[in-house]
């Protein structure tokens, strides 16, 4: 897949440059970028490459119209405003301070001073919506892993996070929370401003943009891709069969990921043609009274429903003995990873992958 060039134009070198990197860094697979302090440095650089994106500071505006290279930027932008942008086109954004009194109302706006991961999903969500996928960006069908628990272990979602921070040092993963009140945001300590929903509906009224739709939302917890849960749990409920699994098909072929973690909460609308799309379903459960009677539930509904195609797929976890432990989120998944949930998920992923 061709990487995306993005150009960070601000007079503010510091802030410039640790931008640029950060880009880089975190996303050096599918971006790349570099930085202009002047803009007749920048504009030496269009005349023999062009970049895909642009993110213009207001103080590089400002001087822009002070230098009289302004005319020149004006007819460089002139050249692919209003026209559907192919590879070698550019998306101009501007990148502005909310302070300053200068701005481009024409162009879309990314604030400044917000966090680099922030500035990162709104580049995707502008580069999704102005841009067709190349084809070559979509090859590959990614493989689903599905997590439930009958009677809501509360090691449900540590251990499928650890499974994916595990596979996810070998693999590009995703990881989808489908639980009503996940509080992902005050566990993690972000506000999001896009879910679940959105990128629902971004990926199924945009299906040649899957990839930019995910990643206009997604953020990273140690080194895993996650797409914030809903907001309004209750909406789970309401899409349709057919919506979640037209959905989870294209982030399978489309999304760019070898593997997708499914953490069910609800039985949402099409629960068990879903468990049936994915390779393998782990149901992790807790030697007790309660834990046992809401197993034999669920497996008494398996045979109801006539699920037979699922019982190659499924396997019942006996999770180690922990402790809930104390301390800030990255501690937590820390020890989760290292302690004896992450002992025991990595016995159980090398017995998958043959090592046994």
């Amino acid at each position: 897949m061709r990487k995306i060039l993005v150009a960070v134009c601000d007079t503010e070198q510091a802030y410039g440059e640790k931008l640029g990197e950060w880009l880089s860094l975190e996303k050096g697979e599918e971006l790349q970028s570099c930085y202009f302090s002047s803009p007749e440095g920048f504009l030496e650089f269009q005349k023999t490459q062009k970049a895909d994106v642009v993110l213009l500071g207001d103080g590089f505006l400002e001087e822009l119209s002070k230098s009289g290279t302004g005319k020149a930027l004006k007819e460089e932008m002139q050249k692919v405003s209003g026209e559907v942008l192919e590879s070698e086109k550019t998306l101009w954004l501007s990148l502005r301070d909310s302070k300053d009194a200068y701005s481009v109302t024409s162009l879309p706006v990314i604030e400044k001073y917000q966090s680099a991961s922030g500035i990162l999903r709104d580049i995707f969500y502008y580069y999704q919506e102005s841009r067709e996928r190349e084809s070559s960006g979509t090859a590959g069908r990614g493989e689903m892993i599905g997590i439930y628990s009958p009677g809501h272990s509360i090691w449900q979602t540590p251990f499928a996070l650890t499974l994916a921070c595990l596979l996810g040092r070998e693999e590009q993963v995703l990881y989808v929370n489908l639980k009503e009140c996940a509080g992902f945001g005050g566990w993690l300590g972000e506000k999001y401003e896009r879910d679940l929903m959105d990128v629902i509906y971004l990926c199924l009224t945009n299906e040649e943009n899957t990839f930019d739709c995910i990643r206009s939302a997604v953020y990273t917890v140690e080194g895993v891709d996650y797409i914030p849960p809903m907001e309004d749990g209750a909406c789970l409920s309401e899409i349709s069969k057919l919506d979640y699994l037209k959905f989870l098909k294209l982030l399978e072929e489309k999304g760019g990921y070898d593997r997708v973690i499914l953490d069910f909460g609800m039985m949402v609308p099409g629960f068990f043609e879903i468990l049936n799309e994915c390779s393998n379903v782990y149901i992790p459960v807790k030697p007790d009274e309660q834990q046992e009677y809401a197993l034999r539930h669920f497996q008494e509904m398996l045979k109801r429903q006539n699920r037979r195609d699922l019982e190659g797929k499924i396997s019942y976890l006996t999770l180690p003995h922990m402790t809930a432990g104390l301390g800030r989120r990255e501690e937590k998944i820390q020890h989760w990873i290292w302690g004896e949930l992450g002992d025991y998920t990595r016995k159980l992923m090398g017995v998958q992958g043959g090592a046994d």
